[in-house]
């Protein structure tokens, strides 16, 4: 499942929740987040409403797919990357646009065929390469500097968050 169609209308709450959990923010600190508003045993359910309201399958993909809508604009920590855009070799850039495809690791490890350390060392290269320290962030930053195309995967994101006018979007069929 991807998302598709206008940007839909989220309320303060849930912009806050999708930077939160966009951020790595553990439940606890989710639901001692005022702005959030999600009791302590309400925040497993708040993130899956999430998901399904933004028709986006995993954390990873609800991180980038939040990043080319501008919800949210930068990651937790200043990134290199976000300034020169680093030459990742093919499979690095396969994982990144795995991860916002909604594609978990373990389902990537499978598809290819891969050991599961093989795909740990990638993904470790790739976060260093990223100066990026989780795969949430891994997902923000490859949206904001260019590194994934989410137009790529589904026609109905914006192709560069830092040019995208989200009014317009909003707006589209």
């Amino acid at each position: 499942m991807t998302a598709t169609g206008p940007l839909p209308d989220l309320s303060d709450q849930e912009r806050r929740l999708i930077v939160l959990v966009a951020a790595g923010a553990s439940h606890d600190q989710i639901s001692a987040d005022h702005e959030a508003a999600v009791d302590p045993g309400s925040v497993r359910s708040a993130i899956e409403l999430l998901l399904a309201k933004t028709r986006t399958r995993t954390v990873l993909q609800l991180a980038a797919w939040a990043s080319a809508h501008r919800i949210v604009t930068s990651p937790v920590h200043p990134s290199a990357a976000l300034t020169i855009k680093p030459q990742l070799p093919p499979r690095l850039l396969q994982i990144l646009q795995g991860w916002a495809a909604g594609r978990s690791t373990p389902e990537l490890t499978a598809d290819w065929g891969i050991a599961p350390s093989t795909m740990r060392t990638y993904t470790k290269t790739l976060l260093t390469q990223l100066g990026v320290d989780s795969q949430l962030q891994a997902s923000v930053v490859g949206v904001l500097a260019g590194l994934t195309r989410l137009n790529d995967i589904e026609p109905a994101w914006p192709a560069d968050p830092r040019g995208h006018d989200v009014e317009q979007h909003r707006r589209a069929p």
